[in-house]
């Protein structure tokens, strides 16, 4: 794997991890705390699909061989199916909790943003 990769995912595990801890302190003066641990939950599993993401794309790029479409649905499916094998899960047993699930989910965008604006070194300009 590339520096710059390993760097990246260092990264956005550590600015994961602030936001997690800074929505968690704020929620718990409005919710119960299994909304958190729920939010909490899609913003991690949210990291992980960006990270396997990362990696296997990484390889696939890297990768001579003529299986690279094959190599990408193939990631694609596996990483969908897995998320909503969890959401489902959620929606059986704990139905109140989806909403914070997927915001959490979502959430993910935000430490996205924040990789982009703290990495900005005027490319382009």
């Amino acid at each position: 794997m590339k520096k710059y990769l390993k760097i990246m995912l260092k990264e956005m595990i550590f600015i994961t991890l602030f936001i997690a801890l800074a929505f968690a302190a704020i929620f718990l003066w409005f919710f119960d705390y299994t909304y958190i641990i729920a939010f909490i939950l899609g913003l991690f599993t949210a990291l992980l699909n960006f990270i396997a993401n990362s990696i296997i794309t990484h390889l696939i790029i890297n990768n001579r061989g003529n299986r690279k479409i094959i190599l990408s649905l193939l990631n694609f499916v596996i990483r969908t199916l897995i998320v909503a094998f969890i959401i489902l899960v959620i929606m059986l047993y704990y139905e109140n909790y989806v909403i914070a699930y997927v915001i959490g989910y979502v959430s993910h965008f935000i430490v996205i943003m924040i990789y982009g604006l703290r990495t900005d070194k005027g490319e382009g300009e």
